[in-house]
């Protein structure tokens, strides 16, 4: 094929492109590669090689003239190719497309036009004849055309044949040779003559609009039956099988467009198949109506459709696993949908049944085709799910109660609830979907025996608070459970052990709302959690451990020491400060963060429930304020690390303070802050003794400002008092103390305070002075400026005339 020969020819009919073999004629595949020599692409290839013969022949031509000095070489090595522009008018091969296009719909608009006007005319045999010639004519063309590798003609004409068949078929129908057909009849006719012809052509021919037509004459078919015969569910159901049959005869045949088209047809009807099994099945979800009356016919067929053995499918990357598991779950929906129009209970035991059994399925299949019972184990899992959602729901609000803290006995008991399914489908609820939690896991070996046992004993604890039982079983329940956890992980030393303890720690609170009602029940439960906590506290193997143990543990001993005394019958307003004791000494005897805060929460509370107990609540306030104040200020003095803690220890003492002075109608500002900068001064004069170095001004100025300041403010509103001289005399002492000692500090507070106070005394006396003494000021300053003004003047010009005579 490439020699140098000047009669070789690419485009050569009797040599293939590919081996150079010798080809006999009309050959379809080459017998040396297995070139297939027909179709689009080897046309698109024989017009590539007739275009390279042109090419060829005038390189030729070229080459025989005379050569000149201006020529240019043949290959032009130092210069680059140029750039191709892309054409910008239609493409060669779109031309015969467009024109075949418009000259087959013209056709078979024309052949519309002449039955319609010499329908009448012309006799029986007349129309039999002009049909049969048109159709066999166009047919017989475009399959000669084929062969000829003149696709996009053949494509056309044979688009004009199967339409004139058509139109043969209802012209028969017209004349009455097809019997009394409706339109239903008429259609399934013309569909399924459209359908055979249209495969024929496609087998013989693997033109693509025989395809193409192949895959709608079926549709056009399955609507017409659906029609004609009103049995629609089954109409469909063979409208499928079809199309599963068309892609795998297109598959077989190598075609390329049928098992494609057939495939999204088949998918489009069995969506079709669904939606409509939905609908018969959902009329009358009874078991009677679906397997009785056989609404539920169409979906367990839709379910079974999906396990049709495809190979298309599998060569288009669609896992029969992935097939085979949406057939298990629609199987799955379909055998459970008699439970929905049921109560809870029964919807919930059935879907249990399901997970259950599709989890035991899961477990025994190997492993690459598990993914097939998990979706429907999934699906089933679903209203497992929501029915002990819903059960849980109910009974952590029947356990809660809604009587008020300390207001039952200890044998109080729980409501008698309507629960929305029966109370054993939480706890048998729970153990299905742990069973298919397990199930999913890689290595189920691995999985700790405390998870699913912890799980399951807290589903028992909440199906016992849906019935009415005493409040105390409960309680103990998750005490138990919670103590239980927390000794299993004391033997582990891991992450797990860990995050088991905190987990035990959180289930024995949740025995905390279900004891309120009861003192008895709440300080047994405060008991068990501080013991609880203690352990963690003292013992944690973590920091986690100890400071989870730390925070529980102030609130714990808190409230049993005042749920003991609601047993003991003390008055609440008499149970404060014995909790601000415990937990201040605790405070104190294990100075850590956590704990300290946690006992600050625990004290707040306390003190607000007894001061709003109280009688006199600015006395019981008074007297928690103290009680704190002495507590944080002696954490302050024991340990050398928490001295800050005296500042505010001191101001809670301060607080307490000013409550009394408030209560006995003490309006002055001195007593409230006298004490406070008093206290305030002593410190700073302590740091000044200490380190002779440090600034009087931070030492000194606050205690100085809070002595004076608040006074200040008074006398400027009421000048003419004893504060006011008093409060002079005191600026004086400490502009002398200032200047003696060479303080900064109490010299500007001195000097500052004082002359607001001189001129806060002056102001009554400067309003009445007369208006002739300011005018006469006024005139006296305007003067002396002016003189002062134009001495500088003269000075000026005296100094320029003397630089003047410089040289």
């Amino acid at each position: 094929m490439t020699s140098a020969s000047h009669t070789t020819r690419f485009s050569d009919p009797f040599v293939c492109p590919d081996c150079s073999a010798r080809l006999p004629l009309q050959v379809v595949t080459c017998p040396s590669c297995g070139l297939v020599l027909r179709g689009p692409l080897a046309s698109q290839l024989l017009q590539t090689l007739r275009t390279a013969d042109d090419l060829l022949v005038r390189l030729r031509a070229e080459s025989a003239g005379p050569p000149t000095v201006a020529a240019m070489p043949a290959y032009p090595v130092s210069r680059p190719l140029p750039r191709q522009v892309g054409p910008r008018g239609l493409s060669a091969p779109s031309v015969p497309k467009i024109l075949l296009g418009l000259g087959a719909l013209c056709l078979l608009v024309a052949a519309v036009i002449f039955l319609a006007v010499a329908w009448s005319w012309l006799g029986v045999g007349g129309r039999t004849a002009v049909l049969v010639a048109l159709t066999l004519v166009s047919g017989g063309l475009g399959v000669w055309l084929g062969r000829r590798e003149l696709t996009v003609a053949a494509e056309a004409l044979t688009t004009v044949g199967l339409g004139l068949l058509a139109l043969d078929v209802l012209g028969a129908d017209n004349a009455g040779w097809l019997g009394d057909l409706d339109s239903a009849g008429v259609t399934c006719a013309v569909g399924a003559t459209v359908l055979v012809a249209a495969l024929a052509l496609a087998m013989t021919t693997r033109l693509g609009a025989p395809q193409v037509l192949a895959v709608l004459a079926l549709s056009v078919v399955g609507f017409g039956a659906a029609d004609a015969t009103g049995r629609v569910t089954t109409t469909v159901v063979i409208v499928v099988l079809g199309h599963a049959a068309l892609v795998e005869a297109g598959r077989r045949r190598a075609l390329v467009l049928l098992p494609v088209l057939a495939a999204v047809g088949t998918g489009w009807w069995w969506l079709a198949l669904v939606v409509i099994a939905l609908g018969d099945a959902t009329s009358n979800p009874t078991l009677h109506g679906l397997w009785g009356d056989g609404d539920g016919v169409g979906l367990l067929v839709a379910s079974l459709l999906l396990l049709l053995p495809v190979p298309f499918l599998r060569t288009q990357q669609v896992p029969t696993r992935v097939l085979a598991a949406a057939s298990a779950a629609m199987l799955t929906v379909t055998a459970g949908l008699p439970a929905v129009d049921e109560s809870a209970t029964v919807l919930g035991t059935v879907a249990l049944v399901a997970l259950v059994a599709w989890t035991l399925v899961s477990v025994v299949t190997p492993g690459s085709w598990r993914p097939v019972p998990r979706l429907p184990m999934l699906l089933a899992a679903l209203p497992v799910g929501v029915v002990s959602a819903g059960l849980a729901a109910q009974a952590a609000v029947n356990a809660i109660g809604d009587q008020a803290p300390f207001t039952q006995a200890a044998g109080v008991r729980l409501h008698d609830l309507d629960t929305l399914a029966s109370p054993a489908l939480l706890a048998l609820g729970t153990a299905g979907l742990l069973l298919a939690a397990v199930s999913l896991v890689p290595r189920p070996a691995g999985v700790r025996p405390q998870v699913p046992v912890g799980v399951l004993l807290m589903a028992a604890t909440g199906t016992l608070a849906l019935f009415p039982v005493p409040a105390w079983t409960v309680v103990a329940a998750l005490l138990l459970l919670g103590a239980g956890l927390l000794a299993d992980a004391w033997r582990q030393d891991d992450t797990f052990g860990h995050g088991q303890a905190l987990v035990g720690l959180g289930v024995a609170g949740l025995a905390v709302p279900v004891a309120l009602p009861s003192d008895v029940l709440t300080a047994a439960v405060a008991a068990g959690l501080a013991a609880m906590a203690a352990v963690l506290a003292l013992r944690g193997s973590t920091d986690e451990l100890r400071v989870a143990g730390a925070v529980v543990l102030p609130p714990a001993l808190a409230g049993l020491l005042w749920s003991m005394a609601s047993v003991a019958d003390v008055d609440q307003v008499q149970r404060g400060v014995p909790v601000l004791l415990v937990v201040g000494l605790l405070a104190i005897a294990l100075p850590r963060i956590e704990i300290e805060l946690a006992a600050a929460l625990a004290a707040l509370v306390a003190s607000v429930g007894a001061v709003g107990a109280a009688d006199d609540p600015s006395v019981a306030l008074a007297v928690h304020l103290t009680v704190a104040g002495v507590l944080v200020c002696a954490s302050a003095l024991v340990h050398p690390d928490r001295r800050m803690l005296g500042w505010a220890g001191g101001l809670l003492l301060a607080a307490a303070t000013w409550v009394r002075l408030a209560d006995i109608g003490v309006t002055a500002p001195e007593p409230y802050t006298m004490p406070s900068a008093v206290a305030l001064l002593l410190v700073g004069l302590d740091r000044l003794r200490r380190d002779p170095d440090a600034s009087s001004v931070a030492a000194l100025l606050p205690g100085l400002l809070l002595a004076t300041v608040p006074s200040l403010l008074w006398v400027l509103a009421d000048p003419l008092t004893v504060r006011a001289a008093l409060l002079g005399a005191g600026c004086l002492l400490l502009i002398l103390a200032g200047t003696t000692l060479r303080w900064n500090a109490p010299l500007l507070v001195g000097a500052a305070v004082g002359a607001a106070v001189v001129l806060r005394e002056l102001a009554p006396y400067a309003a009445q002075t007369p208006q002739w003494v300011l005018i006469g000021v006024a005139g006296t300053l305007l003067t002396v400026v002016g003189i002062t003004w134009e001495r500088r003047l003269r000075d000026l010009r005296a100094a320029s005339a003397y630089v003047g005579r410089l040289r």
